[in-house]
């Protein structure tokens, strides 16, 4: 499970390699504008966005690795059109094929399958970390080879790291095992019924989009507006990274250890709104850190929170729309943002950022806290047994794995 951890963790990577040279590097393409450039930086949400729910239900069909080895092909193949396009559009088509790989669901929930109740939120938040971690790393990475040996040498890397985890995929990864539940499969309609599980959407669809905004405007500013070189970059985001590996681990043990998930959640949201206000003020280094140490924050438990929060038979669905918004979130970051700071500059952008984040927190303080289930596994059970747990409202969840049943109930 570790290695799957790593592979997502691998296409993290190479994704956000780019970002903190990318509009830069599409700003001076042919045919490029700020709208374009920021088009551009969220293109490969749009196809992930769409996609997401289709890559689910080939893999249910086709087999888990099977799937999830023809999506790390296209994001290779995407990142190479973006290795060699000379103008905004073919590098927003390239970005389009990057995202067209649509894998993020399927991780989640080929995870989900190898996971035992015991080690589930452990499993997802080691997850989230990894992914935190290959954000961090690329912002270190990315300016420092991309400034020396342009950006489309961060296009190559990408597409060597996607070769790489399929090479882990098939070596490394074992087959899920036989999950039996009782209910037919969740559709979207029932998923967004819960009110908690929205909570979380809206979440994932605000770090994500403010984290397209943050790459965007960071480089155009210290090197457009206050002349630094590309290369120096590295000492804005080196000490955010010291920040973010620093919330990673405290954003885990809060919320998967003492319970506290909720505290994590808002605690993100301000950090991330502090950001933008710091911005506004021209305290731009102390932005990005602001950002970075926010983010990181919530990232290893936004994906823990959806699996708990969802039901066994709503998992696929509820993890692959999480994803969607999440996409959604992305694309629309870069797409306004692009729009708003070529039409009426930075201020306007920020202004109504601090108004999504603000209204952000007033939601997350009507979450409700979790507190998590009582497990009982039974080795011997009857049908008369399983509707009788499926007709008690202190059962959460009740199924079948590996032959055992399995019955969480609500604490």
């Amino acid at each position: 499970m570790t290695y799957l951890s790593l592979i997502m963790a691998i296409r993290f990577l190479g994704l956000f390699i780019v970002m903190p040279l990318l509009a830069i590097f599409a700003l001076n393409l042919n045919g490029a504008s700020e709208t374009t450039v920021g088009i551009a930086l969220g293109a490969y949400a749009l196809s992930q966005m769409f996609l997401q729910v289709i890559f689910g239900k080939m893999s249910d069909k086709y087999g888990r690795k099977h799937i999830l080895a023809f999506g790390l092909l296209i994001l290779a193949l995407g990142s190479l059109v973006c290795a060699v396009s000379t103008d905004i559009y073919t590098l927003i088509f390239g970005r389009l094929l990057q995202g067209a790989g649509a894998i993020g669901g399927v991780v989640l929930a080929y995870l989900n399958d190898l996971a035992t109740e015991e080690t589930r939120g452990k499993i997802f938040a080691r997850m989230g970390q990894f992914i935190a971690l290959a954000f961090g790393i690329s912002m270190i990475i990315g300016p420092t080879i991309g400034a020396k040996y342009g950006v489309n040498s961060l296009f190559d890397i990408t597409a060597g790291l996607a070769v790489l985890a399929i090479v882990l995929l098939y070596l490394k990864v074992p087959n899920p095992p036989k999950i039996e539940h009782f209910q037919e499969k969740a559709t979207i309609g029932e998923v967004i019924k819960n009110k908690e599980l929205l909570k979380i959407y809206f979440s994932g669809f605000m770090q994500k989009g403010l984290m397209v905004v943050i790459f965007m405007v960071t480089p155009l500013i210290f090197v457009n507006e206050l002349g630094w070189d590309k290369f120096e970059l590295w000492k804005v985001y080196v000490p955010a990274l010291v920040f973010g590996i620093v919330a990673m681990p405290f954003g885990a043990i809060m919320a998967e250890k003492k319970g506290k998930g909720k505290l994590v959640f808002i605690l993100s949201a301000m950090f991330m709104v502090a950001s933008v206000v710091a911005f506004l003020i021209h305290f731009y280094i102390a932005g990005v850190i602001l950002f970075f140490f926010g983010f990181n924050l919530l990232e290893p438990v936004l994906q823990s929170f959806t699996g708990k929060v969802a039901r066994i038979h709503e998992k696929a669905t509820a993890m692959s729309l999480g994803n969607s918004i999440q996409y959604l979130g992305i694309f629309l970051g870069g797409m306004v943002a692009g729009i708003i700071k070529q039409y009426y500059g930075y201020s306007a952008l920020f202004y109504l950022i601090l108004a999504m984040g603000l209204a952000w927190i007033a939601v997350l303080l009507t979450m409700k806290e979790f507190k998590g289930f009582e497990v009982k596994t039974f080795e011997e059970f009857n049908d008369e047994m399983i509707e009788g747990f499926k007709n008690d409202d202190t059962v959460h969840d009740v199924f079948i794995k590996e032959e055992i049943l399995i019955v969480k109930f609500l604490k």
